[in-house]
């Protein structure tokens, strides 16, 4: 009798526990002490745009060197719980900015790119103008050897398994390999392709040590800034402005929306 009604508790027991993945555990408990650790920053006083308390609260923020960049991304993780960068659109010309800024003076980054779709390029790098530079040089470029810096992995596409085992080695390497970076500060891993979706479909464990994706679906959208059309300008006249036209869509440079925000960067030009 005793035993049949054990077992009767058991199986009602059994029935009210649901089913959680090691993924939704370790969401729940990243989430929590985020939760917690902005609570008590905060002290009961929300300050959107205090993006260096935030920073100094968790190591998760990563510092991005793009003005207003910061900002955005603290906004995003105060709505989302996501630290993470996600660059959709035009993506490339916002790494090529970010990854020069990081690797120059006064930053001296070291950073590491996993490229899954083969298609980023150094030598942008190099003639992509740094943000912040000196008024007394405002066109600064990366040295080459800053270059050296920059460490870039080109691995065939593959699952999320294959991501993570990417991503796993390129920690690994950037924390205990034989490399000319060990002299400077690790920024983080960015993620170009693959798949790694930021919206909740990526390993949570893999998605901590990705401080950058850029794909076909992220929170951050780039585009090329707005320019005069030439509406209402003959077909002779539109060939005649044609140089200038192309000066002015360099000159405006490219866009960055997010629903928590918007941002400017400026034109890549080539070091004179």
């Amino acid at each position: 009798m005793h035993s049949a009604v054990a077992a009767s508790i058991g199986a009602r027991v059994l029935s009210e526990i649901d089913e959680t993945s090691l993924d939704e555990i370790l969401t729940s408990l990243r989430t929590g002490f985020a939760t917690t650790t902005l609570t008590t920053a905060n002290d009961g006083n929300d300050h959107p745009d205090d993006v260096s308390a935030l920073l100094s609260t968790t190591t998760r923020l990563k510092a991005f060197p793009i003005p207003g960049l910061d900002g955005l991304v603290a906004r995003h993780f105060r709505a989302t719980q996501s630290a993470q960068l996600a660059v959709t659109g035009r993506y490339r010309e916002l790494l090529y900015v970010l990854v020069a800024t990081l690797i120059a003076p006064p930053h001296e980054k070291a950073v590491t790119v996993i490229d899954f779709d083969g298609r980023f390029d150094p030598a942008r790098i190099l003639a992509t103008a740094v943000v912040e530079a000196s008024t007394d040089n405002p066109q600064q470029y990366p040295r080459s050897a800053d270059l050296d810096h920059v460490h870039i992995l080109r691995p065939p596409r593959g699952g999320l398994a294959h991501i993570a085992s990417c991503v796993a080695s390129a920690q690994e390497y950037m924390l205990y390999g034989s490399h000319c970076s060990r002299s400077r500060e690790w920024w983080g891993t960015v993620v170009i392709g693959g798949g790694l979706n930021p919206a909740g479909t990526a390993s949570a464990a893999v998605s901590a040590h990705v401080a950058v994706t850029a794909d076909w679906k992220g929170w951050l959208r780039v585009d090329r800034a707005d320019v005069s059309t030439f509406w209402g300008k003959s077909v002779d006249e539109a060939l005649a402005d044609r140089d200038q036209r192309q000066a002015a869509v360099d000159d405006a440079g490219w866009v960055a929306t997010s629903p928590w925000g918007s941002l400017r960067f400026g034109r890549r030009t080539p070091p004179g």
